[in-house]
């Protein structure tokens, strides 16, 4: 009975995979091309080579899409027949199409605990490949090495060019810092475990900015203790309280080889610091403390005017609008065509979000691009599921959002702080 159960799984999987071979491993493969290379890929080795993988007829993916080939290592396979062991049979030059059980890959690979809605159980699925390079685990390590000695190269020229451009002459420190004081401040300098008050401003050299705290509270960091970079954390040190003075850290003591949240690696990035106070850890607790009993009051004043700029708004425009059982105002004007959306629908809109007070914050209008989304699915605000399902095809409406059918006591930005009502123009411009 045994001999004839793994007879009749064999039997299954060759008509599951019809035109497939089966090796050894229990990989299901299928040979396009054999190229000249008599090497197989091993274990730990890299591999470079372009791959679409697909359900059936339906494209997932496909590295065509992308600037460079896919490049990763060789590691163990992670079920029986995956890709990696798959890709254990080739040599470079091979082109091969590998079919596995479309469960395997979104349980054991992209570790979903369910399957997307779309893709039925026991569904095949297909990685077609094409190995373009293979690497040993040293030669992807000289040919890294080398990029990044490339890539610090070109760090240094930008750098290079930026200090000649901007006539900086001042000489670095032996780590490599640039220090340019613009403010000599009058107090100490921090020593290690005070708290320094600062207000940071982080550029690129390109000038893309990546952080500025100038408008809001100061951070408080640390001195000695590991912040951001080791850059910053040196010109503090040379910095007096009420100094300011502009960084700039080289990638070595800064984003490092890897880059860091969203800055690729090797670049050169500038500090604008000022250095406002130096404080114990206990006044720093002491001031954040304060500050939230202050936001709490603020927050609280505002969620008890929220009526009341709601009402103003209304009488201030000469609107006749009542709120609906939701708190929900809603005011078309214009009509559309059709039926109303529901569940499972999706939407394009187009937009213009103001405050209560008349200050334009949001036009999709000016992106000449609509806000697409799927009702339903929790993608947008309850004010606006609300308000949609309410219009057809090609109408408008004007809404007035209460803060609890939009973000509630959660802060958005400085236009848009806690208990914030919104008043939304709307187009619905298409459904599907």
């Amino acid at each position: 009975m045994a001999v004839f159960a793994v007879a009749a799984l064999m039997s299954s999987c060759v008509e599951q995979f019809p035109g497939f071979e089966e090796s050894d491993t229990g990989v299901f493969y299928k040979v396009h091309y054999r190229g000249t290379d008599s090497i197989k890929t091993q274990l730990t080795d890299w591999v470079v080579l372009n791959m679409d993988y697909r359900m059936e007829d339906t494209l997932m993916f496909s590295s065509k899409n992308l600037d460079e080939p896919l490049r990763f290592p060789i590691i163990n396979p992670m079920f029986e027949g995956d890709l990696y062991a798959g890709l254990q049979m080739m040599h470079v030059g091979d082109s091969m199409t590998f079919a596995i059980v479309a469960d395997s890959f979104f349980f054991k690979t992209a570790f979903l605990k369910q399957l997307p809605p779309n893709v039925r159980p026991g569904s095949p699925m297909y990685y077609d490949v094409k190995l373009l390079q293979r690497l040993t685990h040293e030669e992807q390590q000289l040919e890294a090495q080398e990029e990044g000695n490339r890539m610090l190269e070109e760090e240094f020229e930008t750098l290079y060019y930026y200090l000649k451009e901007n006539k900086i002459r001042t000489e670095p420190t032996t780590s490599g810092l640039y220090f340019i004081s613009l403010e000599e401040g009058k107090g100490k300098k921090p020593q290690a475990g005070e708290m320094c008050s600062v207000f940071l401003t982080v550029k690129q050299l390109d000038g893309k900015e990546l952080f500025t705290n100038y408008d809001e509270n100061p951070l408080a960091i640390e001195f000695g203790k590991e912040f951001d970079t080791k850059g910053l954390m040196e010109g503090l040190g040379m910095m007096r309280e009420g100094g300011k003075a502009f960084l700039i850290v080289p990638s070595e003591i800064g984003v490092g080889p890897g880059g860091k949240e969203g800055v690729p690696p090797f670049t050169t990035i500038t500090y604008e610091v000022k250095l406002d106070k130096i404080k114990t850890i206990e006044e720093v607790k002491k001031d954040r403390a304060q500050q939230e009993l202050q936001k709490a009051q603020q927050d609280e004043q505002r969620k008890n005017e929220e009526q009341f700029r709601i009402n103003e708004y209304i009488q201030r425009n000469s609107l006749q609008i009542t709120p609906l059982e939701s708190g929900l105002y809603f005011m078309q004007t214009r009509e559309g065509e059709g039926f109303h959306p529901g569940d499972g629908d999706k939407v394009k809109v187009h937009y213009v979000l103001m405050t209560t007070e008349g200050k334009l914050l949001q036009s999709s209008y000016e992106q000449d691009q609509t806000f697409d989304f799927e009702l339903g699915t929790g993608a947008v605000i309850q004010g606006w599921e609300e308000a949609v399902r309410l219009m057809k095809k090609g109408s408008k409406a004007t809404i007035i959002v209460p803060s609890k059918l939009g973000y509630g006591s959660k802060a958005r930005n400085k236009d848009m702080p806690a208990y914030t009502p919104l008043v939304f123009d709307m187009e619905l411009v298409d459904v599907e």
